[in-house]
């Protein structure tokens, strides 16, 4: 079965065809313990527990076959809406989809009916989204859209590996549980949302969160929000940062609020705001009676968080502003941390120019290609040449001082420039500022084709 490259096989991502051969045992659904994914997803996201009940019922390989499967239906941020914030937003929504194509998995092999609650990788992610206010009724949209997927992806399965004889009888019997599953997962989804949805907006967290959003959007009365968010807004300055878990989504909300707090502290502020959204991201202002020096603080030991941190501005406006700011900076750190996965604070002042170019990733990622052309290879060597001759520009094309920032000889900055003129096909020296533009955001699109969605 052919595979596209940097695809998965939607007929059902199973490599090869052994079900015709192999015996299927007993159960009409025993076929699914021959699931083999066609191209290797890397490891699960969702829990141990849930990996370890499922390979000690059908074992390694269509578990395997499962985590491609949820990959697959996430490629390509189809939907933008279920996955949380930042580097490991989308991981989140994996999860959740991991946990579900399981539990289908391990229904059709066994009894075909669905479990008694659903999974806790999509329990939490229900919170999460009643956090971030999504509506119920998107939610239920694209869980059907999940499920139709998933359906392509098992009927597809079934076809490959159940022998003719028993085809009809399997792929019934597929349907029937797949059917099931759809309407016992949105009924079980829709209580879930409403228990907690309930439980939230009776939190004083909903409430401070409500009132933010209303100050994000210019709306009602500033001097009550400020009394309310018991944070002083009009005579001040603000200092924004927007965080997000940097390599894994294990650390909750509370980790985030503590690394925030900690860095409100770092750069002297007077107040504080920290207002948590979710598991994958929180918001937080500090506010200071005078203009703040501009200085980029360390995270606190052990924190495993990207963040973003704006300039100071002042007044009600200012905090908007300082916000806006904070999500343009995380989004580049979010970016940045694909190439380097290093935790860090990236200063908005610092990324401006970087912020504005990739607004649009797939232009931008258009611009970088068309722009560097060779020269924009994804090969090691490549990148060599890309970043000498970044540094060179930046050292205002002097050969001597960009060997100093490289650290290598002055003659291997000529080389290396002269090389990359060659895949250029032109000096450095012309369209000088779209060719700089296009260097340090090949930093952020290292993969000529990938957009970062």
């Amino acid at each position: 079965m052919a595979v596209r490259s940097n695809h998965l096989d939607r007929q059902g991502l199973v490599a090869g065809r052994p079900g015709r051969e192999a015996g299927l045992g007993e159960r009409i659904g025993a076929w699914v313990r021959l699931l083999r994914p066609a191209v290797d997803a890397g490891e699960p996201t969702c829990t141990r527990e849930t990996v370890r009940r499922a390979t000690d019922q059908v074992g390694d390989p269509p578990v395997a076959w499962a985590v491609a499967v949820a990959a697959d239906i996430v490629q390509g941020n189809a939907f933008p809406n279920l996955a949380g914030a930042g580097p490991k937003g989308p991981q989140v929504l994996r999860s959740t989809i991991e946990s579900i194509v399981i539990s289908t998995l391990l229904a059709i092999e066994v009894d075909g009916h669905p479990p008694a609650q659903l999974p806790p990788e999509a329990e939490a992610h229900i919170v999460d989204l009643v956090h971030r206010r999504v509506p119920l009724d998107l939610l239920l949209t694209h869980q059907r859209r999940i499920h139709s997927q998933l359906a392509d992806h098992f009927m597809g399965g079934c076809r490959s590996l159940v022998p003719l004889p028993a085809l009809a009888a399997s792929l019934e019997h597929v349907s029937h549980v797949l059917f099931e599953f759809a309407d016992t997962f949105a009924t079980m989804t829709a209580e879930s949302y409403a228990v907690e949805n309930e439980r939230f907006l009776r939190s004083s967290a909903a409430a401070r969160y409500e009132t933010v959003l209303a100050l994000l959007a210019g709306e009602g009365s500033v001097a009550a929000a400020s009394r309310q968010l018991a944070y002083p807004l009009t005579h001040a300055y603000h200092i924004g940062l927007v965080l997000h878990p940097a390599t894994s989504t294990s650390h909750t909300a509370d980790h985030l609020d503590h690394v925030a707090r900690s860095l409100l502290r770092r750069i002297g502020a007077d107040a504080q705001l920290v207002v948590a959204v979710d598991r994958t991201e929180a918001w937080a202002w500090g506010a200071f009676r005078a203009r703040p020096p501009r200085e980029k603080p360390l995270l606190p030991g052990g924190s495993d968080v990207m963040v973003g941190m704006a300039s100071p501005h002042r007044g009600a406006q200012g905090f908007r502003r300082t916000h806006e700011e904070a999500h343009d900076a995380a989004r580049v750190g979010a970016l940045i941390m694909r190439s380097t996965a290093d935790p860090s604070v990236v200063r908005y002042d610092e990324v401006r120019l970087l912020s504005l170019l990739i607004a649009a990733p797939d232009k931008a990622a258009r611009f970088v290609r068309d722009e560097l052309g060779a020269l924009g290879s994804s090969a090691a060597s490549t990148r060599v040449l890309r970043r000498t001759v970044r540094v060179y520009l930046d050292c205002h094309s002097s050969p001597q001082e960009a060997a100093g920032e490289l650290q290598v000889a002055k003659n291997t900055v000529i080389y290396r420039v002269k090389r990359a003129e060659e895949l250029l096909g032109r000096s450095v020296r012309d369209s000088q500022l779209e060719l700089h533009a296009a260097l340090h955001l090949a930093e952020l699109f290292p993969d000529p084709d990938d957009t970062g969605h």
